[in-house]
Order: C-alpha cells, then structure tokens, then sequence
C-alpha cells in the first residue's frame, strides 16, 4: 500500500496548502539564505550546542537485561522542508535514537516480539502506531527513576526530516541511496540488522530504507503562509498518522528525505517501525 501512495503523495507535497505573497516569499528566501547549512557546518552546530548545555553528543539508556538504547544530540536550527520547500526552524534540540527501534530493545520492554523477520539486531517491524505509543509510556514508566525529568517520544514529522537532512539539501544523506539505506535495489526482500549502512553527518544510520518510521503527526497540511513555521506538526489530518523513510521493499524515490506516507494508527506492516526522541529537559 505504501508504495502504491508514493508517486501521489510527491505531488501532493510539492504543492503548497496556501501560496505565499510576494513578500512573505521574499521573507521566506531571506531566512533560510541565511540559515541554510551545509553537513560541515551542521557538525559544528552539534559540537558547540552540545557543549554550550553541557550534553554529551552520544547518549545511552540501559534497558536492562542486556538491552541498550544508543541515541545521538540533534541541535536546533532551521532547513527547508518538504517538496514546496517550506522554512522551518527546531527551536530546541534533542536526542534522537541512533539506530530505528531493534527487536531486542522492544521485547525488554513489550515482552513480546511482533516482527516478521526475526533477529535481535533486526529494527522491529510489524508495529502499529498506537502500539508504538504503548511502548513508549511502557519505556517511561519504566525508565522514569534514571531519565530525570526527560522523556522518549516519537518525532514530529518536521523534526524526523530535519534530523534526517543533518544539513543536506538533496535527495539522501549521501550521492546516492546504496551506501546510506536498504532499499528494494538491494535488500534481497528483507530487512537488515540496523546500523549496516553508512550514517548521516549527525551519526543517525538507516533514516533512509529499512522500515517506514512512524511519526507523531496526523498526515495533514501545514499553513505555509507563514515566512517561518516554528516546530510545526499537524494536529489534524482525517485519522492517518505520517511514516517517514521508506522501507526495504520500497524504490529509492519513496526513500528521499521529503517523501511522506501515511498509514492507519491501528494498522502495522512488516515495512514499518519507529524511531525515537528523547526529550532534553529545560536547563
């Protein structure tokens, strides 16, 4: 189904909801000439960010049993985003989950292991959205004592491009899609062990390809009026919620970084998993 929405999603993105005037058009270029990063520059932000709030860029959260989650610091910033080319600003940054959710860090907390293709390395799959929420209030609860006041949550559609992006403005991470994703070109009709591919300048492997990430947002529109939307998500959108990423059995256009999906909340595939945010408290 998720491939069969790609080509008619593309178009839809690349129109905007509401056109610009002329003046906020004008605003908008300005801002994002001024902001627009390259990956060099992008690194940097999250060296001097991070050290500015004293975090470590890296992160990890026992799970127990063994199990681990690896997470990476995002910092704030701005990019355009999606097809149209919408300037968006992060207002803050945050941790993000180095690697999509594997089977083993599900079944520490679910007790259970949905997935079709099974390995404990494996990103889990065959996941709905609303059991993606179960999970994460699971991991909270159980990991409430040691976060000290933070919290795991799924991306905004905005933030999931923006950490994707990691200053780029192309297609992917990379020249092209074999060295940073798995894709149906070379997946052999399977998913892979995360983490395989080459990462992004902020260190996030398999952002594109590997399983379809679930996103917070409703699948909606966003008001581009605005020379400057700040942390937008869609909080209305007929009932979908966005994946975001493309999958190992999809083709290498429905894994660009403006490529949106959507899916029912209440339905899961072997082509989707998540990824998580771990909010960073107020300092």
């Amino acid at each position: 189904m998720l491939k069969r929405m790609a080509a008619l999603i593309a178009v839809i993105l690349a129109v905007p909801i509401y056109a610009q005037d002329d003046k906020s058009a004008a605003q908008a270029q300005a801002i994002c000439n001024a902001t627009a990063s390259d990956v060099a520059d992008a690194v940097a932000r999250q060296q001097k960010e991070s050290t500015g709030l004293n975090l470590p860029i890296d992160k990890t959260v026992k799970l127990g049993g063994g199990a681990k989650l690896e997470l990476v610091y995002i910092p704030s910033g701005k990019f355009f985003m999606g097809e149209a080319k919408f300037p968006v600003q992060i207002s803050r940054g945050f941790y993000m989950g180095k690697y999509e959710v594997t089977q083993e860090q599900w079944e520490s907390v679910m007790g259970n292991n949905p997935s079709k293709f099974k390995g404990s390395d494996l990103p889990v799959e065959t996941v709905s959205w609303d059991d993606c929420k179960q999970f994460i209030t699971k991991l909270n609860d159980k990991l409430k004592n040691q976060l000290g006041g933070a919290v795991f949550r799924l991306p905004t559609e905005a933030e999931w491009e923006y950490a994707c992006r990691a200053g780029t403005t192309g297609d992917y991470d990379a020249d092209n899609l074999d060295p940073a994703g798995w894709y149906d070109g070379n997946s052999e009709e399977a998913t892979h062990r995360v983490g395989g591919k080459k990462p992004n300048g902020w260190g996030l492997y398999d952002m594109h390809g590997n399983v379809w990430e679930w996103c917070h947002d409703y699948y909606g529109d966003y008001d581009t009026r605005k020379p400057l939307l700040v942390d937008p998500q869609c909080a209305s959108g007929g009932g979908f919620r966005v994946t975001r990423g493309g999958s190992w059995a999809d083709d290498d256009d429905a894994c660009q970084s403006v490529n949106r999906d959507y899916n029912n909340p209440g339905d899961g595939s072997c082509y989707g998993g998540l990824r998580l945010i771990l909010t960073c408290p107020a300092k």
